[in-house]
């Protein structure tokens, strides 16, 4: 492995812990279910971090207000 490369085995294992699954339970989905699976979980989470940064702009604009 790389430095600075994450491992796949990670990818898995954050899947697990966000889905509840063990490893086994992540084995037995369909690998285009897993695939489709992550890019919506990575979707959602860029979501969270872009709003989070928008409000986090807000609040930093409205205390300079005052």
């Amino acid at each position: 492995m790389k430095r600075g490369t994450p491992s796949p085995h990670l990818d898995d294992v954050a899947l697990c812990a966000t889905m509840g699954w063990t490893s086994d339970e992540l084995m037995a989905q369909p690998a285009r279910f897993v695939e489709r699976l992550g890019v919506y979980l990575e979707t959602l989470a860029d979501e969270r971090d872009r709003e989070e940064r928008r409000l986090e702009d807000e609040l930093r604009r409205l205390t300079r207000r005052r």
